[in-house]
């Protein structure tokens, strides 16, 4: 654990001669963002690149923005003979089609073909969806559409920047180290090739982006690139209430402000465009639609309201009552990056506590704060790496795949994954028992790697079934709320010297 400093001082680890800790120039730093990116689009490809799995939920807004019928980027979801990957059940909030659209009509995307014409997409837009549906399929737009989400990576990459240079780590071996690593972790790529949910990699790009931006003092910046978050998934609101608490008392209206300022701006005209279709999207987005189940608050079979209740407004409060507690012990000091992103790290955690769906690109949030989490603390723990070694095995990201993304290896390493993770974790703990030491998760990984997922080595039979939904949850959720919250606990008991932190007006714009 790092020693406590003032906030303008950087952090460094317990050894000043870290390897990690060497600066490194600004053309140093570039070529390591180089590194990263193509770490991404590296690993992204290996895993067979982004898939189609939901790609209706934004595909015909970002068409329909792209050629310029605002009206029907939120169509009616009517019938029509659709294949299944191709049917909307819902829509993604309005900030990634947007962005997508943009793109679309930039590189031109199926310009070989003319796009519906307004009587074709019926009146209020009651024949879009068909309508594009046939020009997808003449214009071959789909896969070209789905690639776009590779520049979700961007924003991604510019806010963790943003917030490891804030943290003080900056421009050291730190950055590029943490960025490949970030390019690299299973719930990042989840969001590309199992299923398609990009608008996830942007919001947390600008989150990270509004965080640094508080540490910083900006607050009015941070409201900006928080509200934008909002609107491009939901789980933001995790981070916005518990911001809002941490803010100074004179910051909070120029915070909520702004936040609801660039939200309205992003949301309004798509409102009035869409006759109000597109409101349902904005406030509660693609992620409440029941589908799998399986998880804690589903087995509960709550009525509707309430379900809604626990699942959405529940986890709000709880995270800023968190944050509330946290100012309350520490301040000012709950700006401090190891603080502050424990802080987050813990009430994004709450959103998988109270789900209804468990996938394994709903960590992707819980996953990326604990890498700066650890990265403000000056080390990656062994727990942490074990954490998504386990998140990778319940949530295999190697995809069978469709067409779009179809591999000759991707069967092969999918069934090779699970075998490979438990026959490096055997290795590991073999050598810790050769040198007379034992590590604990470890040993616990292993027994529960071998409990879910070892084969008999004559035939491929798994001596269990499928663990359920609430099994992975309880573990992976639980594990990550310990690896959050530690950090936060040693913070509270080291001794502060006076003055080490400053107080509320210290962090004014």
């Amino acid at each position: 654990m790092t020693s406590l400093l003032p906030r303008n001082e950087p952090i460094r680890s317990a050894s000043e001669d870290s390897w990690l800790d060497r600066p490194l120039s600004a053309s140093q730093c570039f070529i390591g963002w180089l590194a990263a990116t193509a770490s991404f689009f590296g690993v992204a490809w290996l895993l067979g690149g982004p898939t189609e799995k939901d790609v209706a939920e934004s595909a015909y807004s970002t068409w329909s923005i792209a050629h310029g019928r605002f009206a029907c980027s939120y169509s009616p979801i009517t019938g029509g003979h659709f294949p299944p990957i191709a049917r909307p059940a819902v829509f993604m909030s309005p900030l990634y089609p947007l962005l997508s659209g943009g793109l679309a009509a930039l590189t031109r995307i199926g310009h070989v073909v003319a796009f519906p014409s307004q009587a074709q997409l019926g009146h209020n837009c009651s024949t879009a969806l068909v309508a594009m549906f046939r020009w997808s399929v003449l214009s071959a737009a789909a896969t070209p559409t789905v690639r776009i989400g590779y520049a979700s990576w961007f924003v991604l990459m510019a806010g963790a920047v943003a917030l490891i240079r804030a943290s003080g780590r900056g421009r050291s071996r730190w950055e590029p180290f943490s960025l490949i690593l970030l390019a690299c972790l299973p719930p990042v790529q989840m969001c590309l090739v199992s299923f398609f949910h990009p608008e996830d990699l942007v919001s947390m790009g600008l989150i990270l982006g509004g965080l640094a931006l508080a540490r910083r003092g900006s607050w009015g910046w941070a409201g900006v690139l928080i509200g934008l978050a909002v609107v491009s998934q939901q789980f933001a609101l995790l981070v916005a209430a518990p911001l809002f608490v941490l803010a100074p008392l004179d910051r909070k209206a120029r915070l909520t402000g702004c936040a609801v300022l660039s939200a309205a701006l992003v949301s309004l005209p798509l409102v009035v465009a869409t006759s109000g279709r597109v409101v349902r999207s904005i406030l509660i987005g693609s992620g409440n639609t029941p589908s799998f189940g399986g998880t804690l608050l589903w087995e509960l079979h709550l009525p509707g309201p309430l379900f809604f209740v626990f699942s959405r407004l529940v986890p709000i409060v709880a995270a800023m009552g968190i944050a509330w507690w946290a100012k309350g012990r520490l301040g000012a000091a709950t700006l401090e990056p190891i603080a502050l992103c424990s802080i987050m790290a813990l009430s994004i955690s709450l959103r998988l506590v109270f789900e209804q769906n468990l996938f394994g690109w709903y960590f992707m949030a819980v996953a990326v704060l604990l890498l700066m989490l650890e990265v403000a603390c000056g080390r990656i723990r062994g727990e942490f790496i074990a954490w998504l070694g386990l998140v990778a095995l319940a949530y295999n990201p190697v995809s069978w795949g469709l067409v779009s993304n179809w591999t000759p290896w991707a069967l092969p390493l999918h069934l090779a994954l699970p075998f490979t993770l438990t026959l490096i974790a055997l290795l590991i703990v073999a050598t810790d028992l050769f040198r007379k030491r034992i590590r604990i998760y470890l040993v616990a990984w292993l027994f529960l790697a071998t409990l879910a997922f070892a084969k008999f080595p004559w035939h491929h039979s798994e001596f269990r079934g499928d663990l359920p939904a609430f099994f992975w949850q309880i573990v992976l959720v639980g594990s990550a709320i310990a690896l959050a919250i530690e950090p936060l606990i040693k913070f509270l008991r080291e001794p502060r010297e006076a003055g080490a932190f400053p107080d509320e007006t210290a962090f004014r714009d």
